[in-house]
This record gives C-alpha cells, sequence and structure tokens, in this order.
C-alpha cells in the first residue's frame, strides 16, 4: 500500500473546505474535546465567544462546525481518492474567522495520505471509520454525555455537509465516483464503521424535500436575533424535540 503526502495543489483544494496549513496562536486541540474533564471549560468558553445561552446550543454549533471536517475527509477520499491519516494528538480547530460565529479552520499536523489499496470497498470503508468512529462519533457521545443535547440533532447538523459536498461533486468531473460514495455513505456503510451503532446514523437523514428533521437552534445565538433558518423544522408542525428525556 503506497504511503504519500498530499501535493501543493491537493492542499491548496483541500484549503477552499477548511483545511489550514498552520497552527496558529488562537487554536484548540482536538484531543482536549475528547476529554470528559477538559470539555466542560472548552463548552463554557465557547458559550461566550458566539453568544450561546447554554452548552446545549453550543454543543449543535460545534458539531455543525465539525461537519466541515467530515467534508475535508470525504472530498480527499471521493476528488482526490486520498485517505487522510490523522494523528488526533496533532488535530488542531484553528480560529481565523475574527467574528462571534467562530468558523474555524482544521490543522492536520502531519497528515498521510494513503492512496487506495486494491479492495476499493475496504479502503473507503477505512476511511468512514477512521473519520466517523475514531474521530467525530466520540465527541458526539461526549456532548450528549455532558449536556442532553440528542444525538440526532449532532448527526444532521453532520449530515447537511455531507450532502452540500457530494451534491457539488455530483454537478462535477467526479461525478460517477461521488454517486456511488454517496449513496454508501447513506445506505450501504454499516452502523459499526460510525462507532457503537446497530444501524447507520446517516440513513435518517437522508436529502428530503421536506429540509431538516431537527433543529440546530443556531437561532438562539445572539448575533442570530431569533431568525430560524430557511430548513428549520420550528417553521412547520410536527419539529422533532431536540433533547433527549
Amino acid at each position: 500500500m503506497p504511503h504519500n503526502r498530499l501535493s501543493h495543489q491537493e492542499i491548496q483544494k483541500l484549503k477552499e473546505y477548511r483545511l489550514a496549513v498552520a497552527d496558529a496562536s488562537e487554536s484548540v486541540d482536538y484531543a482536549s474535546l475528547l476529554d470528559e474533564k477538559r470539555l466542560p471549560a472548552f463548552l463554557a468558553w465557547l458559550t461566550g465567544r458566539i453568544g450561546a445561552p447554554n452548552a446545549c446550543v453550543t454543543s449543535s454549533i460545534l458539531t455543525k462546525r465539525m461537519g466541515f471536517y467530515a467534508v475535508i475527509h470525504l472530498y480527499a477520499m471521493t476528488a482526490l481518492e486520498k485517505k487522510l491519516n490523522v494523528n488526533l494528538q496533532g488535530l488542531k480547530l484553528v480560529d481565523q474567522s475574527g467574528d462571534g460565529l467562530w468558523i474555524p479552520d482544521f490543522f492536520l499536523g502531519d497528515v498521510e495520505a494513503l492512496e487506495p489499496r486494491e479492495d476499493h470497498n475496504e479502503w473507503r470503508a477505512a476511511v468512514i471509520e477512521g473519520l466517523f468512529a475514531h474521530c467525530i462519533t466520540p465527541l458526539i457521545q461526549l456532548l450528549k454525555e455532558q449536556t442532553r443535547l440528542s444525538e440526532k440533532v449532532m448527526w444532521e447538523n453532520v449530515a447537511i455537509y455531507i450532502h452540500w459536498i457530494y451534491e457539488k461533486l455530483i454537478d462535477g468531473e467526479f461525478r460517477n465516483r461521488a454517486i456511488a460514495d454517496y449513496y454508501y455513505l447513506l445506505y450501504e456503510a454499516p452502523g459499526k464503521l460510525f462507532g457503537p451503532y446497530e444501524e447507520n446514523p446517516l440513513t435518517s437523514f437522508a436529502k428530503s424535500a421536506g429540509g431538516r428533521k431537527t433543529c440546530c437552534l443556531s437561532y438562539m445565538l445572539r448575533k442570530q436575533e431569533k431568525r430560524t433558518c430557511s430548513t428549520c423544522p420550528l417553521r412547520h408542525a410536527g419539529s422533532e424535540f431536540n433533547k433527549d428525556g
């Protein structure tokens, strides 16, 4: 199996999806977010930073931002045919937005880019497992434990960015590969690739004309002035309750 580094051209492309090429003073170690003792302090800081009323809303916004981390990996998988091996100890969320929205870039550290193996399906499954089961899911579960925010909200926060990137890819030169990868992600990938799940947590959020099934709570941020998103279920009857009982 060949071991590679990302080319300059590939790095420039991934920068369009919030890849950071250098660390900065205003950065957060992702590993600290997976530490149950250190996470509360970060949530308290971020709650003030974005003007959220509580840690539950902050957790939703945090998982929306992690949706772009998923985009980096999935674009690399489908468009560049590269599996990004990231040591979570070196992963950093770099705050370069300079405003109340807090939209971080992602510094991957000494990332290794692996080309497909002979068994492409096995290689693709490894990409998904590394991204979700080993990185995003542990954060989602810890946030649920500490704030009681429903996993449904957090998974849909990630899913909307998966829809966004694959809709772009399907309209471009990687159409056939994008269709296959998108379908696999939503319908064929087994739950175990996402963590301790019997079923794929993304399947519930396959794209539909009805918009979001859950509210991301961003309307509660100070700068939103109580405005809901255009696809928010709160605009319609029958929205799902966002906290687990």
